[in-house]
């Protein structure tokens, strides 16, 4: 198969080299002029899970690299979704399929701005629940990939006539990590890092301010925090079975993930990341897209159900006035989506 990932970073370098070490067609876009000439010129070596060297195109085109390709992969951080999509709408071609990797509400966005071109190409819309790997990219000349996810789920945008896309059986076989799940909900909703993230955070928003070093799990949870996470996680699957789908509590995703079975989340998130550094601004990933394009979405959802998910809304209120930023303004947009529309974009039938 022909792919193209989209996003030269992290986890895009990591993709990109895993796809070009198992000797796939592959063309990178970053919009780092001097990055893709760099990579172009003398390849990746890739360490850690896989080793060895690869020869990498990457463009600053976005026409050059998705053009002939059937598989879009797009790896950006969530708040580049919609200028990605909106570039990507005029250039798509019949019979392409858009992944996001992870998802964070891609496919739902997807639809907003692409919408009638979904079917009259007929490109299939997929989002992960996770990325498959952890990787990190030098900026010189290598990308580690440190461990391997597995059991990610994937998932496809449902059609307007409430049937769900089918990913290809030679895409699934290259990512074996991925697991199909039965819609966009699932995956979305069954992301684990916007519950543990966000409350970390925000419990050590001191530190943070002050610019302090620190590791993210071992120095920066305690019981009351673990309990405030395990609260935000139980109006997460309350709003997941809104959309009668399944859902597994975060303990269990970290288990399923990495094959281990601790018996408590206190346990277990130092003991899977013990060397994790913590964020030392605001401008963080675990600020500026777990919440606006995670928690935001959970608690709009809420919202037009009539449920209240205090632990959410708290998170999103007060990290909105520590930053001073409006995340619900910045994140994910349902404002004009009725629970219908929404339903049917994952295949539902039944209204919610």
């Amino acid at each position: 198969m022909t792919y193209a990932v989209i996003g030269g970073g992290n986890t895009g370098q990591g993709i990109a080299s895993y796809l070009a070490l198992n000797e796939e067609k592959v063309k990178l876009y970053t919009r780092n002029a001097e990055r893709a000439e760099r990579i172009s010129r003398n390849g990746l070596e890739i360490k850690g899970v896989y080793s060895g060297y690869i020869n990498l195109e990457v463009h600053t085109s976005m026409k050059e690299v998705i053009q002939d390709t059937e598989i879009i992969i797009i790896s950006t951080t969530a708040d580049g979704h919609k200028p990605i999509i909106r570039e990507l709408k005029p250039l798509l071609k019949n019979n392409q399929t858009i992944v996001f990797i992870p998802g964070y509400w891609g496919a739902v966005e997807c639809k907003q701005i692409l919408g009638e071109d979904i079917e009259a190409k007929n490109i299939t819309i997929a989002e992960t629940s996770a990325q498959p790997f952890i990787s990190d990219a030098d900026d010189e000349r290598s990308v580690s990939v440190r461990r391997i996810k597995n059991n990610v789920l994937v998932s496809t945008l449902a059609t307007s006539k409430g049937k769900s896309s089918s990913l290809s059986p030679e895409f699934l076989d290259r990512f074996p990590h991925l697991v199909p799940s039965k819609n966009v909900f699932e995956t979305s909703l069954n992301n684990s890092n916007v519950v543990i993230h966000v409350p970390i955070s925000l419990f050590n928003a001191s530190r943070i301010d002050d610019s302090q070093e620190f590791l993210f799990y071992p120095d920066g949870i305690s019981p009351l925090i673990v309990r405030y996470i395990e609260k935000v996680d139980e109006e997460r699957r309350k709003i997941a079975d809104l959309f009668h789908v399944e859902t597994k509590d975060i303990l269990t995703i970290l288990n399923d993930f990495y094959g281990t079975s601790y018996s408590t989340l206190y346990e277990a998130l130092p003991g899977l990341f013990p060397e994790g550094a913590g964020p030392t601004t605001f401008k963080h990933r675990y600020f500026t897209e777990d919440i606006p394009f995670g928690l935001v979405a959970i608690s709009e959802i809420a919202k037009k159900a009539g449920i209240e998910i205090p632990y959410t809304d708290s998170l999103i209120n007060i990290t909105s006035l520590l930053s001073t930023v409006d995340y619900r303004k910045e994140g994910v947009n349902l404002e004009n989506i009725t629970f219908e529309e929404l339903s049917s974009y994952g295949g539902l039938t039944e209204k919610v």
